[in-house]
């Protein structure tokens, strides 16, 4: 006999292509208030510079963090801006290096570069 397996309903939300996208925002907004809480913290901390030399320094770690916390944040944007544009099928402009540029033609018969 044939053994009828029974179709999934429910498709497990990090497999669907929204769930991507979203888990994509959650990250941005993750982001933006671990940011504004560390710059507040970092803040209170380093009002504290003349008593305790160890908050000012915790308070300067803050500030990395915050400013990590920013980078990660206009990473993961300008991952989903690219994502979504690829997937709406709009054309993105890829930069070259500058040594592609200044040699852009390949193979036995190319200009060969300077040593």
């Amino acid at each position: 006999m044939d053994n009828v397996q029974p179709k999934i309903k429910h498709r497990p939300f990090c497999f669907s292509v929204k769930g991507h996208v979203k888990m994509l925002r959650l990250d941005l907004t993750n982001s933006i208030i671990t940011a504004v809480f560390l710059s507040v913290v970092a803040i209170l901390a380093m009002q504290e510079k003349k008593r305790r030399h160890l908050l000012y320094v915790g308070g300067s770690l803050c500030l990395t963090a915050v400013i990590v916390c920013c980078i990660d944040a206009f990473v993961v944007t300008t991952k989903m801006r690219t994502n979504l544009k690829r997937f709406l099928g709009v054309e993105v402009e890829r930069k070259l290096s500058p040594a592609k540029d200044a040699y852009p033609e390949t193979g036995p018969d190319a200009p060969q570069r300077p040593a």
